[in-house]
């Protein structure tokens, strides 16, 4: 069993690779800024290529070294970031947006003619995605592409760049979940694949904070995971382990763009906000995303 992952290098991704790498028959294929600096956990255990999801282009060849190997059975897109100033990517795009967003929707897409029967893909999205619910982080205004990539041409942009950046990281998770409601639309011939989105709810102690400065990096990392508590706080063990179940557990098999969120420690099926739901919205977010990335939707 052949599985694609990005992000295993830490947090829930570290998680998920511990709990993956020690199943027999699984052969964990992993993308890394740094192959040759990986954790003592992974040295030996995983294959590991070069990836630089700042990068289309190393995304795209990234998939070919990735097809090279021979069929897939499942596809975890879990790298993510969430930055406070403004940045761009290789290609010149908000780079929240393009890692999050651009970067795995390039992958699926490039990966997916090489998914073997009965296979799996998986995104990390977000419960920040939903303005229903409160998180703490400014919630998504809308699924606009070309505003998403280009914030100055977007009229109601965030002045702040930090309420801006927060702004853009639920967003992408936005686009994340709509990616994986739009996918089986999109590949109506694979009605084999399980489409997965994956809310790994509110994990204090991860690296999610390391643009942020000194004192907030300090307090998610020591004292939130002390003081934060509600149905919807994990664990980067649970929440690792949840995710790594959802690419091979045969429970999880079959589900169509469902989206599934830590609650209690344990992944339960959640109903998306209203925007995820949009059908028309998805459609739209995965044509202009195409046609930012180079692909004909």
């Amino acid at each position: 069993m052949r599985i694609v992952m990005t992000g295993a290098t830490s947090g829930i991704g570290l998680e998920a690779a511990n709990a993956l790498i020690i199943i027999p028959g699984v052969s964990l294929v992993i993308g890394a800024r740094r192959p040759e600096s990986l954790p003592a956990a992974l040295i030996g255990r995983v294959t590991a290529l070069p990836l630089d999801l700042d990068n289309l282009d190393s995304v795209t060849q990234f998939a070919s070294d990735v097809a090279a190997l021979g069929p897939i059975d499942a596809v975890i897109g879990n790298a993510g970031i969430q930055i406070v100033s403004p940045q761009r990517s290789a290609q010149g795009f908000e780079r929240c947006f393009a890692v999050n967003h651009l970067a795995h929707y390039l992958l699926v897409r490039r990966l997916l003619p090489h998914i073997a029967k009965n296979g799996r893909i998986i995104l990390t999205s977000s419960g920040t995605h939903d303005p229903d619910r409160s998180t703490g982080i400014p919630p998504p205004r809308h699924a606009k592409a070309e505003w998403l990539a280009f914030p100055d041409r977007d009229p109601a942009a965030d002045p702040s760049p930090g309420l801006a950046g927060r702004r853009a990281y639920s967003t992408s998770k936005l686009c994340n979940l709509m990616t994986i409601r739009e996918l089986p639309r999109r590949s109506g011939d694979r009605p084999d694949l399980t489409v997965l989105a994956f809310d790994p709810g509110f994990v204090p102690g991860t690296g999610l904070a390391r643009d942020y400065g000194p004192m907030i990096r300090w307090l998610f990392r020591r004292i939130l995971p002390i003081v934060v508590r509600g149905e919807n706080v994990s664990t980067a063990k649970a929440s690792g382990r949840a995710l790594a179940a959802l690419a091979k557990d045969s429970g999880f098999a079959g589900g169509r763009g469902l989206y599934w969120s830590m609650t209690r420690r344990r992944p339960v099926v959640r109903t998306p906000s209203t925007l995820a739901r949009d059908d028309a919205a998805c459609a739209a977010l995965w044509e202009d995303s195409a046609t930012l990335v180079g692909l004909v939707p």
